[in-house]
């Protein structure tokens, strides 16, 4: 192929002609797939050669993609080849460098740049040529533009180059800085910021005053376009390299607040400029917090922005628009609000209390609607960020916005629901709790409102108050009880709007209200059941359009909620249809065909609560629902992770956004490895999170009853286990396994537990996600408790090692929390030092709870490999300035030694005696007094079978304490610990009566008998009952002669509660 063919093929390859370009295509693989490093070189002599701009354009597209990751054409050529190719590519940047071509040639060049640094060869011509460019202050503009787009793009990469010449690349860049030109000053800030996101230096922060006059000497000049480029590129640059300001911080915020306070500052330039301001109180909240007045001036600036909203003609008859992909950013009431959201949720509460208070109190009443609106806004937008502060004034706050419901501006009145919507939100319970009887009639009254887009509002606020009442697995809150009087009216007033209103998005905001109050109210529906069923059948059956799909959903959602909300009882009548059509639209939605439609999550989460309402009697559907949902759980979507082309747009992103954001793509710096692309199916792994938690659901209400089907299911959450995109997927894995085992058998739960084990095992030794955690290690243990062979001697070191490694790195973990905390002042940064401290504090615990499960079940091959491996941990656990919840975990360990590897501690008993009597005397906690009676209890039943000649002292020391504990007046609190203490008095009581002198026995004795029955720890209580019972059916020398004791003993046993007594003892008691 000469020059001119090699031209036509090029020109075909942009051909708009559809056949020509593909058949243009299929020759091009060709021939790259016959000899790439020939047409590598024939490319790069075009676009050294050619005048035609397409033309180097679309061979520049080529070449890169030959010196990219994908392909090794410049690898394999030989050193002459290599050279050629070098020396051909200079000459192509100093033409396109001139022209429209410049980005694409600079990407090209830097694609090369980095392929010789992975085979480790150097382009020494390049970089001389590049930093005499940079370094001559009269070098063309253009020269320089290019030059530092290739260092931009070649800085992750090339990291140790960059650090070996920071002082000519700096000076270099200040020279970039200096040039007029926007486009040199834009790519100096983007090779700035790239290579400080690598390695920060002090030389390229020395750059950041000519940094910030580049913004202003823009807006002096009044060119905006330029103006507004320069402070977006400055937001990249505080969110990616936020270091590089940290001496700067003054400077930099003084600068932004004014560009972004400047009403002659055109708006473009104004929203970059409040863009950066909050990226940078993002990413560096505590620096933030400590610039004088910074926190308040931004609060009011951004207050000022919501002042004047502009309101679209059609507003009354428009729903809320909850996507805010879809907000128009480009207005100052946009910017202004979502602003006070971030910054509020940024810096935190205790800095921006006081102004937030004196801003909405002083516009809540003012004659100006703006303001009174500009008010309510407010507090919706710091709500979520400030509510630990503004909790304590709840109801002050409520008070105020409550009248502007009733507003002559229908703006305001619409804006006073969205602010209870959101504060229904951020403060539940308490506001559901303490204020439903003042919030819920005047927000059923905004039902009524005859604009509907106020009236969609008051249901969206009825949505949020009933979805928010936080709930137990199992219980409601006790407060839900009280909504029961506005059940009714409720119902009523939503049906009602729904079948009156011509407007779909208030009937679909209708029904998520019904959904909501369903969800949370529950059997309180019972009496209405006939009264709403028939109103969703309706929606139901409304005719499948795109319009109405959304409504549907909603009413496949209140149903399926009401069904399981009253029960079987109460649904009864209605049950086979819903379940027969949740199955046909289920069959129908599996088509490849209509795998994008909502009602498919809508349909999964319905069966769920079919299958909490029916149980046993949906297994017939299973057949249609099960394979679907296993196929959702199976789909294999998580994160692929692989190298970035140098210079490689956001195409994916921009691709993922138009179809509706179900791919995302995310770019990673490796400093000197370079740029790594995550690529994530978001929708998919929704679908599959849905899909898991659907199925652990099911598995709780059904069991066994999935018999043929847990094979498969197990199978499935094995893999769940091991899913990176999404923890809440791993932990529902961990969750599914767990039901599982509870549903098997116990050889075929055995044999489960061996299967799992390992890749359990695995997972939560690599898991950062605490819930996560802590739902494996509820697993482990069950396997362990299921299979008591998995710790074996060859297996129990491995064992030993995976859990020691989670423990240490929670631990250590921990140190880092603890030590930052120590003088730090900030309160909010104090907060989240101690919500980390809490996290490791949490799986400390879910860890010990693993070790004592190993003691418990393999205590003999466990014992010599913890005593070993574990002895550095437990001595720090058990630290005498440690806390009580850390001291807890290391004394139930010492219990696990004590109770189920006796035969392993004799040398260790004198240390562990100590830790149980110095804790229990020098502590208060009421768990922490519960694992040390409960030690106690153990060692006295070790020393009843291993006389030792500190045993007399030792049950001195436990009758002293235990009558301590006793005559102190205690709340409920310690029921569990009274229980555990009455139980370690009884067994001292029986083994060493002889031991203590009359007094003292006569003492302890009432004591345990003034004490009964205990409650709290009902398996404690149980052997403490058996065993006082016992002295009395045996006439134990404990309480011969002591006929009061025994007959008040006998009294007290019969007055017990039946759960609180073992068979042994009920029995006892009757033949009495």
């Amino acid at each position: 192929m000469n020059q001119e063919q090699l031209n036509q093929l090029v020109t075909n390859l942009l051909s708009a002609d559809n056949e020509v370009r593909k058949s243009a295509e299929a020759q091009y693989d060709s021939l790259v797939h016959g000899n790439a490093t020939w047409m590598m070189c024939c490319l790069s002599e075009l676009c050294a050669s050619t005048e035609n701009t397409s033309t180097m354009q679309m061979g520049l597209v080529l070449l890169k993609k030959l010196f990219g990751n994908k392909s090794d054409c410049f690898d394999t050529a030989d050193a002459e080849t290599q050279n050629a190719v070098k020396g051909l590519m200079l000459q192509v940047l100093g033409k396109a460098a001139f022209g429209a071509q410049r980005a694409l040639a600079a990407a090209c060049v830097s694609a090369l740049v980095v392929k010789l640094k992975n085979i480790e060869k150097e382009w020494d011509e390049l970089w001389k040529s590049i930093f005499q460019i940079i370094e001559d202050l009269e070098s063309a503009h253009q020269l320089k533009t290019i030059c530092c787009e290739i260092i931009a793009a070649t800085g992750p990469s090339l990291t140790e180059h960059f650090e070996a010449n920071v002082v000519r690349v700096a000076a270099g860049l200040k020279n970039c800085l200096l040039d007029p030109s926007v486009d040199s000053r834009k790519a100096a800030l983007d090779a700035i910021f790239n290579l400080t996101m690598c390695r920060p230096s002090r030389e390229l922060a020395d750059l950041v005053p000519l940094i910030l006059q580049a913004v202003q000497d823009a807006l002096n000049a009044s060119n905006w376009g330029d103006a507004e480029a320069l402070t977006g590129k400055l937001a990249e640059g505080v969110s990616h390299s936020a270091t590089l300001f940290e001496r700067h911080t003054a400077p930099l915020l003084q600068g932004l607040m004014e560009v972004a306070s400047a009403p002659s500052v055109a708006p473009g330039a104004r929203h970059m400029a409040i863009e950066a301001l909050l990226t940078y109180c993002e990413s560096e909240p505590k620096t933030a917090r400590k610039v004088p007045d910074f926190s308040t001036s931004f609060l009011r600036l951004l207050f000022e922005y919501t002042v004047n909203p502009a309101i679209p003609d059609d507003w009354d008859v428009k729903g809320v628009n909850t996507d805010e992909d879809d907000l128009d950013e480009d207005l100052d009431e946009t910017v202004g609000s979502s602003g006070i959201d971030r910054l509020a949720s940024a810096l935190g509460g205790r800095k921006l209390e006081a102004l937030a208070q004196q801003l909405f109190s002083e516009n809540i009443q003012s004659p100006d609607w703006k303001q009174r609106n500009a008010a309510l806004l407010l507090i919706t937008y710091v709500a979520e960020g400030m509510s630990s502060v503004l909790e304590k004034h709840l109801k002050s706050i409520v008070c105020m916005v409550l009248p502007a419901l009733r507003d002559d501006m229908k703006y305001v009145r619409a804006s006073a629901l969205d602010c209870l919507t959101q504060m229904s939100t951020d403060f539940a319970p308490q506001l559901q709790e303490n204020l439903c009887h003042m919030i819920l009639p005047a927000v059923v009254q905004c039902l009524e409102d005859p604009i509907p887009a106020v009236a969609t509002r008051a249901a969206r606020c009825l949505d949020s108050f009933f979805d928010r009442c936080e709930e137990d697995e199992e219980d409601s809150p006790h407060f839900v009880k009280e909504f029961e009087r506005y059940v009714e009216g409720l119902c009523a007033s939503l049906v009602s709007l729904l079948r009156q209103t011509p407007h779909q998005f208030l009937r679909e905001d209708c029904l998520g209200a019904l959904s909501s109050i369903i969800s949370t109210c529950k059997d309180m529906l019972k009496p209405y059941v006939n009264n709403l069923v028939p109103v969703f059948q309706e929606v139901l059956a409304v005719p499948d359009s795109p319009d109405v799909i959304q409504m549907k959903c909603k009413a496949i959602e209140c149903t399926t909620l009401l069904a399981c909300g009253v029960g079987r009882e109460g649904f009864g009548p209605y049950a086979e249809h819903m379940c027969n059509y949740l199955r046909d639209l289920l069959q129908h939605l599996s088509q490849e065909e209509c795998k994008d439609d909502m009602r498919l999550r809508y349909v999964m989460r319905g069966w769920t609560c079919m299958t909490d309402c029916l149980r046993e009697d949906v297994v017939p559907y299973l057949q249609v629902v099960l394979p679907v949902l296993l196929s959702m759980v199976n789909m294999e979507c998580d994160m692929e992770v692989e190298n970035a082309e140098v210079g490689e747009e956001d195409d994916e992103d921009e691709q993922g956004r138009k179809s509706g954001g179900e791919v995302a793509t995310m770019r990673v710096v490796v400093p000197g490895v370079g740029v790594k692309k995550i690529k994530l199916h978001t929708g998919l792994i929704e679908e599959k999170d849905l899909a898991a938690s659907v199925l652990s659901a099911m598995l709780t209400y059904l069991g066994k009853h999935l018999g043929p089907h847990l094979p498969a299911i197990a199978e499935s959450a094995v893999k769940l286990l091991s899913f990176q995109s999404n923890s809440s997927i791993r932990e529902s894995g961990a969750a599914i396994l767990d039901e599982v085992l509870n549903a098997y058998e116990v050889d075929e739960r055995a044999h489960l537990a061996v299967a799992i084990m390992d890749p359990l095992l695995n997972q939560f030794a690599d898991e950062d996600e605490l819930d996560a955690s802590s739902a494996m290690s509820v697993v482990i243990s069950r396997c362990i408790d299921s299979a008591p062979g998995l710790v074996s001697q060859d297996t129990v070191t491995v064992i030993g090692e995976k859990v020691l490694a989670v423990l240490e790195r929670a631990m250590e973990n921990r140190v880092q929390s603890l030590e930052s905390q120590v003088g730090e002042n900030d309160e909010d940064e104090l907060d989240r030092l101690q919500g980390e401290e809490e996290e490791a504090d949490t799986l400390i615990s879910d860890t010990c709870n693993v070790l004592d499960k190993m003691l418990e079940r393999a205590g003999d091959v466990f014992a010599p490999v913890f005593l070993v491996m574990f002895a550095p941990v437990l001595e720090k656990l058990l630290q005498k300035n440690e806390k009580d919840s850390v001291v807890t975990c290391g004394l139930a360990l010492l219990c696990g030694l004590v109770e189920h590897a006796p035969n392993h501690i004799g040398s260790f008993i004198p240390t562990i005696v100590e830790s149980c009597l110095d804790f229990a005397q020098s502590r208060e906690d009421c768990d922490l007094l519960q694992s040390a009676f409960y030690l106690m209890n153990l060692l006295l039943q070790y020393f009843g079978r291993n006389p030792d000649p500190s045993t007399p002292e030792f049950v001195h020391r436990v009758s002293s304490l235990f009558t301590r504990f006793i005559a102190v007046q205690r709340t409920g609190d310690y029921e569990s610990t009274t229980c555990n203490a009455v139980s370690a008095a009884a067994t001292l009581l029986s083994l060493f009566h002889s031991t203590l002198p009359e007094q003292g026995l006569v003492e302890v004795l009432t004591l345990v008998v003034s004490n009964l029955p205990v409650r709290g720890d009902d398996v404690e209580a149980r052997r403490v009952h058996e065993k006082v019972l016992m002295w009395v059916v045996q006439q134990h020398p404990v309480i011969q002669g002591r006929g009061r004791h025994a007959g008040e003993i006998v009294a007290r046993m019969k007055a017990a509660d039946q759960d609180v007594l073992n068979e042994v003892t009920k029995n006892q008691l009757a033949a009495m």
